[in-house]
């Protein structure tokens, strides 16, 4: 998810700057991500094939809501192929894959959205228990409706319906992440601190936060393109990545003062889960990107710009820790 995210990323900038460095590096990235997919994949379906042992993993209130990354991951890689694969696989290739990819993934996340809703309203649980990766199903039905967008706009004969799915995916989206970041607020105010270990998960809010607006404005966008939606339709877009971007930006200020506090009290130690500081920030550099082109607006592109820099610098730090690892213990075993 991180790495085709900044992709992604690579390439809005590549918009904004120009030249052909950064859209070179797009689709060095896309390539990178494609790679470590097709590695990673077969360890996800291996869990997938675990019968009861998956059943108690979705029921794991700590881990459960993390098996949605997978077909999230799904997602990034559809709503990237579709913008920067284009480019070099051509519209027909680059889409048709982006909708297949897109479809398998929409319907895994719905499945292990319902299973893990079902299995956590089954069972009593503490406010303790409440974490950031609660957020993640809300997030991925978000990512639907980013993929639907160039479908829309390749298919203007389709985009009726189009619209009404990516809305009703939007719809979910929105509807459930509102009670549940008010479950994580209330926990964060009423519980004891959580473990330093659990950090990277303080950080998931920025995802759908700028989510919300990146795939509503995208949506829209791709409506007015496709004749479907009016022009006016489109401040609606404009009003929900501003508000997005307002809360992305104000709660990645208070996890940057809990990460320094954190740090200061005993530190963070590296695991897998350092990778969940980064989608997040891509999701809302994008959005911000998104909206600073959309107003054409220099002061918010500037900060799109310090949130790429941002998020390049944490990817790098997170890559570079990742590959130290494996290769420690490739050397050890």
């Amino acid at each position: 998810m991180a790495t085709a995210a900044l992709s992604a990323a690579f390439y809005e900038e590549s918009q904004v700057i120009g030249g052909t460095a950064f859209e070179v590096l797009a689709n060095a990235f896309l390539v990178l991500a494609t790679l470590l997919a097709i590695a990673l994949t077969p360890l996800y379906l291996q869990r997938l094939r675990r019968g009861r042992r998956l059943v108690e993993e979705v029921a794991n209130p700590g881990t459960g809501a993390l098996l949605a990354t997978f077909p999230g991951g799904l997602l990034v890689f559809s709503a990237t192929w579709a913008v920067v694969g284009v480019a070099w696989l051509g519209d027909s290739f680059a889409l048709t894959l982006s909708a297949i990819v897109a479809v398998i993934g929409a319907v895994l996340a719905v499945v292990l959205s319902v299973s893990w809703a079902s299995s956590m309203t089954s069972a009593s649980f503490d406010l303790a228990e409440v974490n950031g990766g609660w957020l993640i199903p809300p997030a991925i039905s978000f990512l639907v409706t980013l993929c639907i967008a160039p479908q829309m706009v390749a298919y203007p004969d389709q985009a009726s319906w189009l619209l009404g799915l990516g809305l009703t995916f939007y719809g979910i989206g929105a509807l459930l992440f509102i009670p549940i970041f008010a479950l994580i607020v209330a926990r964060l105010m009423l519980r004891e601190p959580p473990p330093n270990a659990t950090m990277p998960a303080l950080w998931t809010p920025l995802a759908p936060a700028g989510l919300m607006g990146l795939s509503m404005l995208r949506l829209l966008q791709a409506g007015t393109t496709a004749g479907v939606v009016p022009n006016d339709a489109l401040v609606i877009g404009v009003v929900l990545s501003a508000m997005g971007v307002g809360l992305g930006l104000w709660w990645a200020a208070f996890a940057t003062v809990r990460l320094i506090h954190v740090r200061r009290s005993g530190g963070l130690p590296f695991s897998p889960g350092w990778w969940g500081f980064v989608f997040p920030l891509a999701a809302l550099q994008l959005s911000l990107g998104n909206l600073a082109d959309f107003m054409d607006s220099g002061p918010i592109e500037v900060v799109a710009f310090v949130g790429f820099l941002c998020l390049l610098v944490v990817w790098s730090l997170v890559f570079v820790r990742t590959t130290s690892a494996v290769l420690r213990g490739a050397r050890s075993a």
